[in-house]
């Protein structure tokens, strides 16, 4: 199949730094040029004439050339420009996205070599891939880490028909059945001061024009000469679907064709992943990676990287949960602080704050235990409500700062927000008395006894500060409550 990647490929040696690849050649490679000579003559009476012909026919070779690395079109005029992604942040474990386009600038098919590194900066372990998407962004080739070999045509014009069709030498466009061009690839158009990218809408195949003598053997009579019928390209706009795409610029090359002898090279779009984790405390990590094309013979190296250096993907946040305790005098309807004063037969309220301002933990859980000479407070109702002389209830709540989840002493009573909202909390209590433990599990995908995950986003099925964009809230302080009597 087209484009099909194939993985464990040896690369050579890259060039020591890539510059933004340009056609080294002007006509087409496959292109034959017939040449046919003719001899005109008369018997010895010079009454009769005769002619006798003869052909020659030369094919143009493929001059090899780089890819140019860019971002993916996304605007009517697309003039390639190399430029790392955008820094971002991200949990550790979580993954860099980010789109490439390589296009094709040589003067045929050509197929070249891919590979990608990544070099981790206080990672523990790490990873980068690559997938070929098409023209929609769907899956072409899977991703792999794997060098692999990539197929891409490219031609030069020798004019244009119409308002949507490109003209090229006949018999020089590969097949289909052999990689050529087909429906829905993208093509570049080199205008000279810019390149438009379309989409292909169809393909017809002509035919190199022709002599019928030629040969070793010399001739002494004239052949028949075929005419040339020029291979052709329609081309029709490149909507933007899924965020890839011209935004609709429909070719019109009646009134502005791209010049005789520019380069209309295919483009891949490239997905790069990157991810990170990082196990140190309080350590972040970065990841670089770099994307590398050669042509076939493994020369003209092209980066993802200007001039062959690294782009970095960004920080991979370490986890870094901190844990506050504080206590007030509830009855006296006291302030929270590290501190507090009594008389027995007063109610204290405690609060734990875990806060994570770094990369997601998981398996969140807190345990804490009745203070000595206290007895917990449940209550009947809800945390605070009802009667508070029960030893079954209510005995505590969960805050993540965008919902609060009242906690059940057996850990049966918890009501959780709806979706697409994510597990806010659970807890039990193992009775009233002093000593007793007090078990809280915290974040997205808790449960009644063991910790989910934190910082966790308010949909659920955003799981990443990068995809917990606002108005949705990304809950990095998780708040437990509850309340003991002092003896």
């Amino acid at each position: 199949m087209k484009r099909n990647l194939f993985a464990a490929l040896a690369v050579a040696a890259m060039a020591a730094a890539g510059v933004p690849a340009t056609a080294s050649a002007s006509t087409t490679a496959g292109t034959t040029i017939l040449n046919v000579v003719t001899v005109d003559y008369k018997d010895a009476s010079n009454t009769t004439s005769f002619s006798a012909a003869f052909s020659t026919t030369v094919t143009v070779n493929l001059v090899k050339a780089g890819l140019n690395v860019s971002t993916p079109p996304s605007s009517a005029n697309y003039t390639p420009a190399f430029a790392c992604a955008a820094l971002g942040s991200y949990a550790s474990g979580g993954t860099f996205s980010a789109l490439y386009a390589l296009t094709a600038t040589a003067n045929g098919q050509d197929t070249y070599k891919v590979s990608i590194s990544n070099a981790p900066h206080n990672a523990s372990t790490s990873s980068a891939t690559y997938t070929v998407l098409k023209a929609d962004g769907t899956v072409q080739a899977s991703a792999t880490s794997a060098a692999s070999d990539l197929m891409l045509n490219s031609a030069i014009v020798v004019g244009t028909s119409g308002t949507d069709t490109l003209l090229f030498p006949g018999g020089s466009l590969k097949a289909a059945a052999d990689g050529g061009f087909v429906a829905g690839d993208i093509v570049v158009v080199d205008y000279g001061t810019t390149k438009t990218a379309y989409l292909v809408k169809a393909v017809t195949l002509g035919h190199a024009a022709g002599y019928s003598v030629n040969g070793p053997v010399a001739s002494t009579t004239t052949g028949n000469k075929t005419d040339e019928l020029r291979d052709q390209i329609q081309v029709e706009a490149y909507t933007n679907v899924n965020g890839i795409g011209d935004g609709g610029a429909a070719p019109a090359f009646n009134t502005a064709a791209p010049a005789v002898g520019t380069v209309v090279g295919e483009m891949a779009i490239v997905k790069i992943d990157v991810s990170a984790i990082s196990s140190v405390k309080d350590s972040d990590a970065t990841v670089d990676y770099k994307l590398t094309v050669t042509d076939s013979s493994g020369n003209n190296a092209q980066y993802v990287g200007s001039a062959g250096a690294s782009c970095t993907a960004g920080n991979f946040l370490a986890t870094k949960l901190e844990i506050l305790k504080q206590v007030r005098n509830f009855t006296d309807n006291g302030s929270f602080s590290a501190t507090a004063t009594s008389d027995p037969g007063k109610v204290l309220e405690y609060q734990v704050m875990v806060t994570n301002n770094g990369g997601q933990a998981t398996a969140a859980a807190v345990l804490d235990s009745i203070p000595s000479y206290t007895k917990l407070v449940v209550y009947k109702d809800g945390y605070g409500v009802g009667d508070d002389t029960v030893t079954t209830g209510y005995f505590a709540q969960i805050s993540d700062g965008v919902n609060t989840v009242n906690l059940t002493t057996d850990g049966t009573g918890e009501t959780q927000p709806s979706t697409p909202a994510p597990s806010v909390g659970f807890g039990k209590a193992a009775g009233v008395t002093a000593g007793l433990p007090l078990n809280f599990y915290l974040g997205q995908g808790s449960n009644a006894s063991a910790g989910g995950t934190v910082p966790s986003c308010s949909d659920s099925t955003k799981n990443t500060q990068a995809l917990c964009v606002a108005p949705l809230t990304w809950n990095r302080t998780y708040t437990i409550k509850y309340r003991v009597k002092v003896d």
